[in-house]
């Protein structure tokens, strides 16, 4: 492998840590290094496994029937557990570092696959400027995810790679297991193969395609089974983390719908109001915004069609839950919408305006706001 293509996703690493953690030490604000809302949970998970117990008024928010840690998927944790020797709270902070580092090297290496040095250098700056892409370096796990699926589409498209037969199915259940909407990645390899088996002059016998559908597939749908069967042993209730989400009032909708209710509630204002991200609609709609508009400027896509799919899917699953709280760490998950960019035929400085858009919601918005400890 050439030197260069070592080098490139390094430096690149080295200036994405430097820019945010040199902003934090300037003011003062360690908050990116806290075990912060869901990062606590992870970590309780890693040191003491999973707990239910009654929820408490005076402690818990929102109340519900259910209070713990069981709404949390336990890859994350695991890893962390096991690669931080036990040190849990040292791993939250320091893993996600390695594991970007290894994300990076993997996303580059993809792009370069797929086109010249050139784009995959953009693809991976856009990966990196991408308005909530600092979520990589705290303790959330979007730094393991970013590894694991770089990690399936390198084996997915790599038909020779050694080891191939078994790793793409590992991979397939730690990425299920690894955040609730990560089962989507199924869609990946579920419109490949339908691809391939439609453009074959001569069709393999169609239990061939039933026998890759079931191998590519299954293991995407075990991490929640797994998970919902270790549940059902230990606290005897098989669909617990349905169960535990009933509190959060997720009521299924229309995805366009929903998205077109909080469009409704977008303002745009200068001042201390323009800051405060109490106001959900505000921090939620410049990142559906800037997702969406993907779509519309870098069409024709030049990227696989299953990865389009895949975009276009977690894209809308969120808004498909009634809401689009929190959807700006949902969408740190859309990584072949980077791919797009990059790849896509418009011009150059179009690509680096919409980069530079994307880095400035993130250093003047959402950074910012994330440290102060609103983002939730």
């Amino acid at each position: 492998m050439d030197k260069k293509h070592i080098l490139i996703p390094i430096g690149v690493f080295v200036i994405f840590v430097a820019l945010y953690v040199s902003i934090s030490l300037i003011q003062g604000n360690d908050f990116l290094f806290r075990s912060v809302w869901d990062i606590g949970h992870y970590q309780s998970i890693a040191e003491k496994g999973y707990e239910v117990y009654p929820c408490d008024p005076a402690v818990h928010y929102p109340m519900g029937d259910i209070c713990g840690n069981v709404g949390w998927f336990p890859a994350w944790p695991l890893a962390v557990k096991i690669l931080s020797f036990g040190q849990v709270a040292f791993g939250l902070k320091y893993l996600p570092y390695l594991f970007t580092l290894l994300g990076f090297f993997f996303f580059y290496q993809l792009l370069l696959r797929w086109s010249d040095y050139k784009i995959a250098l953009t693809g991976l700056i856009a990966l990196t400027a991408t308005p909530t892409a600092f979520y990589y370096l705290t303790g959330f796990p979007y730094s393991f995810i970013l590894v694991l699926f770089t990690g399936y589409l390198y084996y997915l498209y790599k038909l020779n790679a050694r080891g191939r037969t078994i790793i793409l199915p590992a991979l397939a259940i730690l990425i299920s297991l690894s955040y609730p909407s990560a089962f989507l990645a199924a869609v990946i390899p579920l419109v490949m193969i339908i691809n391939r088996y439609r453009k074959k002059s001569q069709r393999p016998p169609f239990s061939a395609l039933i026998k890759d559908l079931l191998y590519y597939l299954i293991p995407f749908a075990l991490g929640p089974l797994i998970l919902s069967i270790y549940f059902y042993f230990k606290f005897d209730d098989f669909l617990l983390i349905l169960h535990f989400q009933e509190k959060y009032e997720r009521n299924w909708g229309f995805p366009l719908a929903v998205i077109w209710q909080s469009l409704k509630h977008f303002q745009l204002t200068c001042g201390a109001h323009f800051m405060q991200i109490e106001h959900t609609y505000f921090a939620a709609n410049f990142i559906v915004l800037w997702y969406g508009l993907i779509f519309f400027i870098f069409a024709p896509y030049r990227i696989k069609p299953e990865l389009v799919a895949f975009v276009l899917l977690l894209f809308l699953f969120s808004p498909t839950t009634g809401s689009i709280f929190s959807i700006w760490r949902h969408y740190v998950m859309l990584i072949p919408a980077v791919m797009m960019i990059a790849m896509s035929p418009r011009p150059g400085w179009l690509k680096y305006a919409y980069i530079a858009l994307g880095l400035f919601l993130a250093l003047f918005i959402y950074f910012p706001i994330y440290i102060k400890g609103f983002l939730v």
